[in-house]
């Protein structure tokens, strides 16, 4: 039995009594109720017995510990009392000792001073001696034998020591310029038999007048100097080039660039390799005589055509990209020091190597449009006379557009990749534009033929030869919709490879600011062609009046009509199904009953028939309602005969799979209310 259970301070003695009863099983009550009970009688008295041997204890083990305490705090003030007795003893000592130990420190400071007083004096010998013997050297020539200037480097060295002795003399300044003097000549002259050294790649010697330099402090100049010889080398290297170009450039780079990292860890030790190698190329690409640019401009003017010229400045990318991987492999090559390249670094270099594409991208506009022009001078598209074979022209240009605009834009991203949008755009909006002034002179063309037919008295409707020829030219100018538009959102979404990589950034490295604004704008809120959608909306317009021709000029004739009006009384007692309907609504009738046939001959599958039927009838009535509104003076006869017309004319509207309009509904109630009741 755990009798901890009785200890805790929520302990219900109902809630344990009930859980020992679950547990006994089929015991009777009478019997478990005396064991258990028995059991925690047993369980007290082992409980009582414990208390007692324990209080015993207690009680025989305190006069013991009383006792230790006493004697504790007994050593415990004695020990005070000898703590006192030190300390006063340290006070003493110090107070003694303190006046002696403030003499030893004056002492001190004395001794050092005096020390560097006669260091000092040492240095200030030493360095009139040096200064002398320097002035000599630069006096009678700069050494060239190795071991003389290694120990013009020693003494150098020495000076440049003896200097920063002398940081506290009074006359510091005044050495400190004598020395610069000096170092400023010895630079000088050892500068250009430096250079030829760096030139001839002679590492002895360079490692020599290394030393000389770093004595002076002047290790950047030997990086300097290095950079001279090595761009007067890869100079004249591009100037023996017959003829110079930029893959001979590549391959020339391609050698020279992995020797240069050599070199310029191995014997110059310089902490930045790559770094100092990207300032040379830069120095070098600036400085190239003729420019890659104008090496490259001048090959683009002897292209014979706009494609061989596009395919120069495919192959030009290529030529660049070449080189920058030649660079890029050299900046991933692993080193025992990992180098920390300045971003403004790569990105000097990468504009300089990217400068001929760069110059050029205006140019590719040129050559893009003139190239995608040159589809607009088909032989089809100079025939002006058949209208409709000339709108057949001018769609199969507009079907072939997309698979151009696909090519033109696969070239352009092989050109400058995401870059080239601000120099594509304005090619495609040329092409567009050239397009687009070819149909409006067409839709001018189909115009005039069709006011000419109307004003020589003729109709001209469905079967005219304007309406197919403004139909098929509108169906062009949708299909040229289509493609811009889809062509826009394939060239939006398509994203350049990101990479952390700035040499890989062509936005940054070929255009300038405010072209890289540009390619934003254009890439978020691409324009559409707004002059082709009026193209189109003139176009549907002119398509609609040539169909409805013929029934305007019948409906024009309506207030004319005298069977309007004057009709005598025995006539106007007729009954209404003695009235036929009117000659110019027969026609009319017959004109919408005939144009299902016609316009599915002309029609493409996206131009449903019942678009066009729709729109006519709508047309007919809402126009016939307002003819009929000009009749002056209609007598009840003509009332009947206006219905009759209007009731044929809704039948044939219905057959059409239509309805007349509410002004017309509203005009016949209006009829039938002022009509004559049959009697």
């Amino acid at each position: 039995m755990d009798i901890k259970t009785f200890a805790e301070p929520d302990f219900d003695s109902k809630k344990w009594i009930n859980k020992a009863w679950s547990s006994s099983g089929n015991q009777e009550k009478e019997v478990f109720v005396a064991n258990t009970v028995s059991r925690l009688q047993l369980y007290m008295k082992q409980l009582t017995n414990s208390l007692d041997e324990t209080t015993t204890q207690l009680l025989t083990s305190i006069p013991r510990i009383l006792q230790d305490a006493s004697s504790l705090h007994q050593e415990g003030a004695m020990l005070q009392q000898t703590l006192l007795s030190l300390e006063q003893k340290v006070e003493d000592v110090e107070q003694r000792t303190g006046n002696s130990i403030e003499s030893l420190q004056r002492i001190d400071h004395l001794k050092s001073r005096l020390e560097n007083a006669a260091s000092a004096l040492r240095e200030a010998d030493k360095w009139a001696a040096l200064a002398a013997a320097l002035e000599d050297i630069l006096e009678a020539g700069l050494p060239t034998a190795n071991d003389k200037l290694l120990e013009l480097a020693e003494q150098v060295s020495a000076m440049t020591a003896s200097l920063e002795v002398l940081s506290e003399a009074p006359d510091y300044e005044s050495k400190r310029l004598q020395l610069e003097a000096l170092y400023n000549r010895m630079e000088a002259a050892a500068s250009p038999p430096l250079i030829e050294a760096l030139t001839q790649m002679d590492a002895e010697r360079t490692a020599t007048y290394m030393s000389l330099f770093v004595g002076m402090s002047r290790a950047i100049s030997v990086c300097r100097c290095w950079r001279r010889a090595a761009s007067q080398r890869l100079l004249a290297a591009w100037c023996r080039l017959a003829p110079p170009a930029p893959p001979s450039l590549t391959r020339l780079i391609t050698g020279d660039a992995p020797r240069q990292v050599e070199w310029l860890v191995n014997v110059l030790k310089v902490e930045s390799p790559v770094g100092e190698l990207l300032r040379l190329y830069t120095d070098v690409l600036l400085s190239l005589d003729p420019s890659p640019t104008k090496v490259v401009t001048a090959n683009l003017k002897l292209c014979s055509s706009p494609e061989e010229g596009i395919i120069m400045l495919m192959d030009l990318r290529r030529d660049i990209e070449e080189f920058v991987a030649c660079i890029q492999a050299i900046m991933d090559a692993p080193r025992q020091t990992k180098e920390v390249l300045a971003a403004a670094t790569a990105r000097e270099f990468g504009r300089a190597a990217y400068a001929p594409l760069r110059e050029l991208l205006p140019r590719y506009s040129e050559l893009q449009t003139a190239l995608l022009r040159q589809h607009l001078n088909e032989k089809q598209l100079q025939n002006t006379e058949n209208l409709l074979e000339h709108s057949r022209a001018i769609l199969s240009v507009a079907e072939r557009c997309e698979g151009w605009l696909e090519t033109a834009y696969n070239k352009a991203k092989k050109i400058a990749g995401i870059a080239i949008y601000p120099f594509y755009v304005p090619a495609i909006e040329n092409f567009i534009s050239s397009i687009t002034s070819t149909i409006f002179a067409h839709t001018r063309r189909i115009e005039a033929a069709f006011l000419s037919t109307v004003s020589a008295g003729e109709t001209a409707g469905v079967l005219s030869h304007t309406f197919p020829a403004s139909l098929v030219l509108e169906t062009a100018v949708a299909v040229l919709l289509d493609t811009v538009a889809a062509r826009q959102k394939i060239e939006i979404e398509e994203e350049e490879p990101k990479s952390s990589n700035q040499l890989s950034d062509l936005p940054l490295l070929v255009l300038e600011a405010d072209a890289r604004q540009q390619l934003a704008t254009l890439r978020s809120q691409p324009q559409s062609p707004a002059e082709l959608w009026r193209a189109k909306e003139q176009l549907r317009t002119l398509a609609r009046a040539i169909l409805r021709n013929p029934i305007d000029v019948l409906l024009d004739e309506i207030p004319q009509l005298a069977a309007w009006n004057n009709n005598d009384a025995l006539s106007t007692d007729l009954p209404d199904f003695a009235l036929s309907p009117q000659e110019y609504i027969t026609k009319i009738g017959q004109y919408l009953m005939t144009l299902p046939h016609h316009l599915e001959m002309h029609l493409s599958e996206k131009q449903a028939p019942w678009q066009f039927l729709a729109e006519v009838c709508t047309h007919t009535c809402d126009m016939y309602a307002e003819k009929v509104l000009n009749i002056r003076n209609m007598d009840a006869l003509g009332t009947k005969r206006c219905l009759t017309d209007i009731v044929y004319l809704s039948s044939v509207v219905e057959d059409l799979g239509t309805s007349i309009t509410p002004s017309l509904k509203n005009l016949e109630k209006s009829l039938r209310a002022a009509a004559p009741p049959q009697e």
